[in-house]
């Protein structure tokens, strides 16, 4: 290792993005302890599984992965939490680092021009300062060597979704996205990203805006985890 590095290590050691300990050298992101301890989802196929069937009540998406079964009051749980509301917005983008690595071999990875994040509504970017989907798609943009483009806009009259029943989140999220592609981006393979897929409502109706502008377009999905 570098003496630039060896120094970069000790101003500013790096740290784990779960527990927040000191990454030793071989280690990314995340170290090996809590790596070990996250609820892994059992990825097999990026053309179908549980994610995609989800996404599939609402749009047609090609390929579709998710990295951690999402588990309250878990660690990794506290983590998406302070992306979300406590000015985690590094975190995000480390998450997002993360996650690029571990989908990497995937065809989803291999199949993509183009990052688009599914977007937050005006009034809680304000408040928070950040949209923490952007976050996590920026951070996979940066390792994928992709561009992450806002393509997507959320009306500000859609509740949130924190509490709502299956049928509830379908009908608070239909019609509440708009997409603008420019047209020399249009039939492009687009990856759409969240932090958590629920009951598929949110991220499909992303789809079903990108598609009824672009109807050539190709999406896949990734989200981080997925709510079970």
């Amino acid at each position: 290792m570098s003496l630039i590095a060896d120094l970069c290590n000790i101003l500013l050691p790096r740290k784990c993005v779960v527990c927040q300990q000191t990454l030793e050298p071989s280690e990314e992101y995340i170290c090996t302890t809590c790596s070990i301890q996250l609820p892994r989802y059992p990825l097999q196929s990026t053309e179908d599984n549980e994610p995609l069937r989800k996404v599939w009540n609402f749009a047609p998406v090609q390929y579709g992965a998710t990295l951690l079964y999402y588990r309250h009051q878990s660690d990794f749980h506290n983590i998406l939490i302070k992306i979300k509301y406590k000015g985690g917005a590094q975190l995000g983008i480390k998450i997002g680092e993360w996650a690029a690595t571990e989908i990497a071999h995937l065809q989803l990875a291999e199949k993509t021009d183009i990052i688009v994040p599914v977007p937050c509504d005006r009034k809680r970017i304000k408040k928070r300062g950040y949209n923490q989907a952007e976050m996590i798609a920026r951070g996979m943009g940066r390792i994928m060597h992709l561009p992450v483009m806002n393509l997507l806009t959320k009306k500000d009259s859609a509740t949130s979704q924190t509490k709502l029943s299956q049928k509830a989140r379908k009908e608070n999220t239909a019609g509440k996205y708009e997409a603008n592609i420019p047209q020399d981006w249009k039939g492009k393979r687009i990856l759409l990203v969240d932090d958590v897929l629920t009951t598929g409502a949110t991220i499909g109706s992303c789809a079903q805006a990108i598609l009824a502008t672009d109807p050539q377009a190709t999406i896949s999905i990734f989200t981080i985890a997925l709510d079970v």
